[in-house]
C-alpha cells in the first residue's frame, strides 16, 4: 500500500511541476489600462518617459506590468525602477499595493 501511495504522490508532484513550468500559475493577461498619458518627445535626461496609468492587481510586480507594456524593451532593470520611482513621485518599485494606480514607463523601441 506505501509503494502504490508513493507511486501516485510521485505522479502528482511530476504533474504540478509540469504544469507550473508549462502554463505557470501567476496570471499575466488581466492589466487593465486606467489612463494612456504622453509626455513631450524631448529627450534630455531629467524629462520623464511616456507612461500609462495602470491598475495594480494581486500577484503583479513592476516589471511583469512593463514587460507587457514594452513586448520587446532593452533596458536595464536599474533604469526601469529609476523611471518608475520618478513618474510615481520616488516610490519604491518595491511599495506597490494591488488595487492602487501607478505610471508605468513606455519605452519605444530604439532601431
Amino acid at each position: 500500500m506505501k509503494k502504490v501511495a508513493f507511486i501516485f504522490g510521485s505522479l502528482l508532484l511530476i504533474y504540478i511541476i509540469f504544469f507550473d513550468i508549462k502554463v505557470g500559475t501567476i496570471p499575466t493577461k488581466h492589466i487593465a489600462s486606467v489612463a494612456s498619458v504622453s509626455k513631450s518627445d524631448k529627450a534630455s535626461k531629467n524629462s520623464l518617459p511616456n507612461f500609462e496609468e495602470i491598475q495594480v492587481k494581486a500577484g503583479d510586480t513592476v516589471l511583469g506590468i512593463i514587460e507587457e507594456l514594452n513586448p520587446d524593451y532593452n533596458q536595464p532593470i536599474s533604469q526601469i525602477t529609476k523611471d518608475f520611482s520618478k513618474l510615481n513621485n520616488g516610490l519604491s518599485a518595491t511599495k506597490i499595493q494591488s488595487g492602487k494606480s501607478y505610471k508605468f514607463p513606455i519605452y519605444s523601441s530604439q532601431k
